[in-house]
């Protein structure tokens, strides 16, 4: 299943902001972890309790992990803006709603601005929804879902919209690695189910974007955006040994994370999607399913 939409932020001022975004907008929780060496570098929201959960951190190095190369954090750091070109990768994260009307009217006043006004799905021209922009300049796009299942929260994860070069190369890959399932196909468009969130793939031409325009991701410049997403496996070393099969890019082994020389509960390896957007398999004790634990007001 898909466990976390990691985003790294501008600076700590901003990651504060982020969870009141998602907490104050769409009702978000915070999370708790596990009692034992729980990471304090990452907060943990949950739109619902069957999804995954956007984390939220400020860029490394992280006090107390000792993963990889410490020079990789000396980055060009890009600020953010609407004007940034698009990068491949994560294009936006789409959050269901009932009433587009209603919850636009509260983020406008607010202060949050849209991105267009003639905003469409690539998959789902006729679907009601529109795009803006929330903390560093980040898409995020509601969707009008006026018969979604009833919840307490009335927002949920619709979808995560990835932007790629090639579409056949990122199909197989997370087909390969995640067993995606295909679910619709859309000219220059792909709509993957991976456990029970949906992936929509696009080549540029499919979101009116010349590609000129899209830049490639460089690991020697800082966008705050969304980073990578992980995934959560009872065990990971099928689709670790599925990725080298394949000849993906692996970045790390699967190894336990030591928080300040101690374990974690989290054992997990990184690999590289076909655009290099980072993908992490990701093993915890425990935990086979979403978080279910509520941090303490």
């Amino acid at each position: 299943m898909l466990d976390d939409i990691h985003y790294y932020v501008s600076d700590s001022s901003v990651r504060e902001v982020a969870n009141n975004y998602f907490k104050t907008f769409f009702k978000g929780k915070a999370m708790a972890e596990q009692e034992m060496n729980p990471l304090a570098f990452i907060d943990f929201i949950s739109l619902r309790p069957d999804e995954s959960t956007i984390n939220i951190s400020s860029p490394g190095p992280f006090p107390g992990v000792k993963v990889g190369d410490p020079k990789r954090w000396i980055r060009e750091k890009v600020m953010p803006s609407p004007n940034n070109p698009p990068m491949y990768g994560v294009r936006w994260l789409a959050i269901n709603t009932r009433s587009i009307k209603k919850t636009v009217k509260q983020l406008l006043k607010a202060g949050y601005d849209f991105a267009a006004e003639d905003f469409t799905l690539p998959t789902e021209p006729d679907v009601n929804a529109v795009a803006m922009y929330g903390f560093d300049s980040n898409i995020i796009v509601l969707v009008e879902r006026p018969k979604m299942k009833k919840s307490k929260n009335p927002f949920g994860i619709d979808h995560l919209q990835l932007l790629v070069k090639n579409l056949e190369l990122n199909v197989k890959f997370y087909q390969d690695v995640l067993g995606a399932e295909i679910i619709d196909k859309k000219d220059r468009s792909t709509v993957l189910k991976i456990g029970n969130h949906r992936f929509v793939l696009s080549e540029p031409e499919a979101l009116n974007l010349s590609r000129e325009q899209v830049v490639e991701r460089d690991s020697k410049k800082f966008v705050p955006n969304i980073d990578h997403l992980g995934f959560l496996f009872d065990e990971i070393e099928p689709a670790f040994y599925a990725a080298k099969a394949n000849n993906y890019k692996v970045v790390m082994e699967p190894r336990m994370l030591m928080y300040y020389d101690k374990p974690t509960p989290y054992t997990f390896c990184i690999l590289m999607s076909p655009d290099n957007l980072q993908i992490e398999l990701e093993q915890e004790d425990g935990r086979t399913g979403g978080r279910t634990m509520y941090k303490e007001k």
